[in-house]
């Protein structure tokens, strides 16, 4: 690859993101720079992503940040992470910076909760990218939506978001419709967005489930246009268990018809959705 590539991974959230940011930046000529998500758009959305924003560092913080990068140290992480939220334009600079290093042809920002960005947002990254000479990706997974809300629930208690609790029925039947869960798991949104700016061959939709099988790996890095690895299937990063104990059967089915758009817009893109995702048949028919 020669051409200077930006991959925009949109999550989501609890969808082998984490893993898809360290497979590409672990290629030759790939830089992703400081930091592993870099949670500069959503605070713009407001709501549930408002906590994202990072206030102003006090004065100290500033000039000790900016000490550092005088004489070539790391930028520190939320410093880095305001400034880029505060100026978009330094956003776009520092990701060509990296790109104007010798070598380096790839960068990007795989931050799960841009899959609620609209596509107004998506259009300007875009823009501004290529106003610098550099290609924009963009990257999406998708997994069951049930196995996704379970594994994102136990995040929010783990952070002591939410309240935790002994079974997993009661606490999921109270989440899966609230602002925090609906934001991430309208895959139908998502795609809707991704497909209005990208053109087919600059958009990669994928599935959590085969993601680290030996033909997901072959598909991620044959989008990417990078050596297959294999290797690194085994590797997942970031992994949350879904959890002892199964699911009252009309629970699931209350979860798949509350989310039935995203489980038909993902499966008319991917139809291994109905074999892959345990909880589709809930959602889906059978035509």
């Amino acid at each position: 690859m020669t051409q200077k590539t930006f991959y925009l991974g949109l999550g989501g959230q609890k969808c082998g993101s984490t893993w898809i940011q360290a497979y590409l930046n672990r290629q030759e000529g790939s830089d992703f720079g400081r930091l592993g998500e870099y949670q500069v758009w959503e605070p713009q959305l407001g709501g549930v992503f408002a906590r994202y924003k990072v206030p102003t560092p006090p004065l100290k913080e500033r000039l000790r940040a900016r000490l550092k990068t005088a004489v070539g140290a790391d930028e520190p992480a939320q410093h880095l992470r305001w400034r880029l939220q505060s100026d978009p334009e330094a956003y776009f600079d520092y990701f060509a910076g990296l790109l104007a290093r010798p070598g380096i042809v790839c960068t990007g920002d795989i931050t799960p909760s841009y899959a609620a960005l609209p596509p107004e947002r998506l259009a300007r990254i875009r823009e501004a990218f290529a106003e610098r000479g550099i290609a924009v990706k963009a990257i999406f997974s998708m997994r069951d939506p049930v196995d996704r809300l379970r594994s994102h629930m136990r995040m929010e208690m783990a952070k002591d978001r939410l309240s935790a609790e002994e079974t997993n029925a009661a606490p999921l039947r109270a989440f899966y419709a609230t602002e925090e869960a609906e934001a991430r798991s309208r895959y139908d949104r998502t795609i809707a967005a991704i497909e209005q700016v990208f053109a087919p061959e600059d958009r990669f939709l994928c599935l959590f489930e085969d993601l680290f099988t030996p033909e997901g790996i072959a598909a991620l890095s044959d989008f990417a246009q990078v050596p297959s690895d294999p290797s690194q299937g085994g590797q997942a990063v970031n992994a949350r268990a879904k959890g002892s104990g199964s699911l009252p059967e009309d629970l699931l089915a209350e979860i798949a018809a509350h989310y039935r758009p995203a489980y038909e817009a993902a499966a008319e893109r991917l139809p291994r959705v109905r074999a892959l995702w345990p909880s589709a048949p809930y959602a889906l028919t059978s035509a």
